[in-house]
């Protein structure tokens, strides 16, 4: 599914645009998801992305697993609370 993007732009580059997308025989469409995709796989090269080596360490943590499982049950138990207690419980007659 396609969505809409809106930026400003310089005219200068506005007119590039219609020149390159002339002299190559593509869509404007096209022309910009090439040269984003291009952009994006040159930033990645330069700075060695690695996606394991971003995303592999997220289960580190700083705390042992039982203290951030109790931290995640107050919290719910909370958010539950508050809206299940006393005059202002919903309740379904």
């Amino acid at each position: 599914m396609d969505k809409v993007f809106s930026a400003r732009l310089d005219e200068a580059a506005i007119e590039e645009l219609s020149r390159s997308v002339r002299q190559l025989g593509l869509s404007k469409k096209q022309f910009l998801e090439e040269a984003i995709h291009l952009r994006a796989r040159q930033a990645g090269a330069a700075a060695g992305a690695d996606v394991w080596a971003e995303t592999a360490g997220a289960w580190k943590r700083g705390e042992p697993v039982a203290a951030t499982v109790r931290k995640a049950r107050n919290e719910f138990r909370g958010a539950f609370l508050r809206r299940h207690r006393g005059k202002h419980a919903r309740l379904h007659r």
